[in-house]
């Protein structure tokens, strides 16, 4: 994997990071509470916080490998001394690149992405991809505090709890990856400059109990655009590279390439990720969708993507878009949504509108519809 691709900053990088060097680094086990942990970091320690014995772990992931969880409850404590860093599990881990996450953000306390959960798809995080009311919610995440965290998961479905709330902080109605078992690893990163790490302690994995469950609701999410393109044709990853000064197609061969069939989430975005995870010299693919028309006319497109978009209809360029976080001022996330347009010029007959979309970090996605006329 290209760490280029990568900043060490959030949650999915470094755990992309230590996927990594977990290949290249022998692990090494830290005994906590009777329990075997492993990890290829030297920061992980049993250490005693708040009148306890925790677990620490700084920049790094710490596996239990003696679950394979699928079904159940997970329970735990988790203490920062400082506001920094993403703290939080992965669970239902398929592999180091496909798990389902949940994490916090000490230094993001009530603030509306101060927790997220979200999957990693072939490893590729995608919170700019799912960042809705369902995803990410505020909570108050004190420090030098203990902080209560209950994950519930039966099935596709799953409620998180923060603090001791009787009703989930979020409620998770369709588990992105398809159902499997697996072990649990918990992990903090870190943010540059700045001291990190997280006690964790009360760690509990167990089955469910007779008449145990999911008991939550979600949320409302924004309704989704008419003429929404719900099916995209997608091509094999290649390098930005050759789009880089393209103002048409004439020099891809589209015809040789290999393409799929990707629907598109329930919150109207296809993650690209789905199909391939970028690497280095793969790391755009172009997603294709077709409008006939009668006669020639103008048809406006509303958009969104992440990282990067080269807008073509009928082989010319019509727009470039960066959207990467941070490209545009120190809070600028990235997330998805239909803010930008064109005015596609139809001919008649088929019309291709094409959206190459390149990926650095935080989700690489694509979403359209066609705007109805008045």
């Amino acid at each position: 994997m290209n760490h280029s691709i990568f900043v060490a900053i959030a949650a999915a990088v470094m755990l992309a990071q230590s996927a990594c060097a977990q290949e290249e680094s022998e692990a090494r086990e830290v005994v906590y509470a009777g329990i075997t942990y492993s990890t290829t970091s030297e920061t992980a320690e049993v250490r005693e916080f708040l009148g306890r014995p925790s677990l620490f772990v700084d920049r790094a992931f710490v596996e239990r490998p003696d679950v394979s969880f699928g079904n159940g409850v997970i329970e735990y404590d988790v203490a920062a001394a400082v506001p920094s860093g993403f703290v939080g599990i992965n669970f239902r881990s398929i592999d180091e690149s496909n798990f389902e996450q949940f994490y916090v953000r000490f230094h993001q306390s009530d603030r509306p992405d101060s927790t997220q959960y979200m999957s990693a798809i072939n490893g590729l995080g995608a919170w700019q991809i799912h960042a809705g009311p369902n995803d990410a919610t505020a909570v108050v995440l004190p420090t030098n505090e203990w902080v209560h965290t209950k994950i519930v998961v039966d099935g596709d479905k799953a409620d998180i709890f923060v603090t001791d709330m009787e009703t989930p902080l979020l409620h998770i109605a369709d588990l992105r990856l398809v159902f499997g078992e697996g072990p649990i690893s918990l992990y903090a990163s870190d943010r540059p400059g700045m001291v990190s790490g997280a006690y964790f302690s009360n760690i509990t994995v167990r089955d469910l109990e007779p008449g145990e469950g999911v008991i939550g609701t979600p949320r409302e999410e924004p309704a989704l655009p008419n003429g929404l393109i719900t099916t995209w044709s997608v091509s094999e990853p290649f390098d930005e590279a050759l789009m880089a000064t393209a103002e048409n197609l004439d020099h891809m061969d589209l015809g040789q390439m290999a393409w799929s069939s990707l629907e598109v989430e329930g919150n109207g975005i296809a993650n690209l990720a789905r199909l391939a995870g970028p690497a280095q010299g793969a790391d755009t693919v172009i997603a294709r969708m077709t409008l006939d028309a009668e006669e020639a006319r103008v048809q406006m497109v509303r958009f969104g993507y992440s990282d990067r978009v080269r807008v073509f209809v009928n082989g010319e360029l019509q727009f470039y878009g960066n959207s990467l976080w941070r490209s545009r001022d120190h809070r600028f996330l990235g997330t998805i949504n239909w803010e930008d347009q064109i005015a596609a010029h139809l001919e008649p007959g088929e019309n291709e509108i094409i959206f190459a979309v390149s990926e650095s970090f935080g989700g690489w996605g694509v979403t359209a519809a066609v705007v109805p006329a008045e």
